[in-house]
């Protein structure tokens, strides 16, 4: 494998949000490995912010395969731009055969990743993909290619997002203009873009939130993207007190720098709980067909709460049997409770 003097290091990294939060430890381990290396994060627009800021990364380019890196032209396109800035390392966290190709096309010597999706002669190390790696944490999956190559992680592996002072500032500003400074914040985040399955229901988030409001006098603050506006809008709509709702009104960085001021965040298995758990933030996660030991948040103020019936985890979209038992058995006073050990 390449020596400790590597310099240019591509790591292509996952798509979505939750997991490029989970990949985070792996990036930090790879730095330290290649300590004097200049790392550059290769992945779609959705996931950019989450590398922003990250004392581990040099750049970040957006692979734009909707754009001008689309079909087998945009490929040749990008292969060409990483060939262009003479990369010496490819890391692949990301799992496709695309990501494989891109980097034997580009002409990056030495590349790692996983063998898995044909793609195992693409790659100078294959590193077999075993049953007990995907049993564990998706960290330690991530963590696992780092450690293929000779890279070494101690401690508890909870990913980390750094705000610069400017945007702590800006979040700072946006809570006072809007008459929040110094008020009780509590938060949530009602979408989920894997399916029904891990959406929990817009009435208990609300019931959650008023609770909150009545019994430490908290503003909510929701939170959402676009394709969450229904969701978030129905919360609001059922909360008795006031009620800030962000969905599609603010970026993903500016949403960050909101979060870290929470004193509490109720979410669903999504991105932005992964993001509140590598902010510090106080989380709540709820938990309906996913399985909290593969995807659950890492931290030291989180709280996961899952109903473990005879048909979970069973990682569908949408619930097979059209109960949801999963997520309805979920009481808006337990999560109430959990949430309330962290404001106490």
């Amino acid at each position: 494998m390449a020596s400790q003097g590597t310099r240019k290091i591509l790591v292509r990294a996952p798509n979505w949000i939750g997991d490029a939060v989970m990949c985070l430890p792996a990036l930090a381990s790879l730095k330290k490995l290649y300590p004097k290396s200049e790392i550059t994060i290769l992945t779609k627009g959705r996931a950019t912010p989450v590398f922003e800021n990250n004392p581990a990364v040099k750049e970040v380019m957006v692979y734009e395969d909707r754009g001008r890196h689309k079909g087998i032209t945009g490929k040749m396109r990008l292969s060409k731009e990483l060939r262009e800035r003479g990369f010496e390392l490819a890391v692949l966290f990301q799992n496709a055969f695309d990501a494989a190709f891109i980097a034997f096309t580009a002409g990056i010597p030495e590349r790692v990743g996983y063998a898995r999706d044909l793609r195992s002669r693409l790659l100078t190390k294959a590193i077999p993909v075993t049953e007990e790696i995907k049993k564990k944490h998706q960290v330690y999956y991530y963590l696992n290619i780092v450690k293929a190559i000779g890279g070494t992680h101690s401690g508890s592996p909870i990913p980390r997002i750094f705000l610069s002072r400017q945007e702590k500032g800006w979040a700072e500003e946006y809570l006072k203009k809007e008459g929040l400074k110094g008020k009780s914040l509590a938060g949530a985040s009602p979408g989920a873009s894997y399916g029904k399955a891990k959406r929990w229901m817009p009435e208990n988030f609300a019931s959650v939130l008023e609770a909150f409001n009545n019994g430490h006098e908290s503003v909510s603050l929701i939170f959402g993207g676009t394709e969450d506006k229904e969701a978030c809008d129905s919360v609001a709509g059922k909360i008795n007190g006031r009620a800030l709702n962000l969905a599609g009104k603010i970026n993903l960085r500016q949403f960050m720098a909101i979060l870290s001021k929470l004193d509490v965040f109720i979410t669903n298995d999504s991105g932005p709980m992964h993001i509140s758990a590598a902010l510090g933030v106080p989380t709540i996660a709820i938990f309906g067909s996913t399985d909290p030991i593969l995807t659950g948040p890492l931290g030291s103020k989180v709280k996961v709460i899952i109903k473990n019936i005879e048909c979970s985890p069973c990682f569908e979209r949408e619930c097979r049997h059209k109960h949801y038992k999963c997520l309805a058995l979920i009481e808006p006073q337990e999560v109430y409770k959990e949430a309330e050990r962290f404001i106490k």
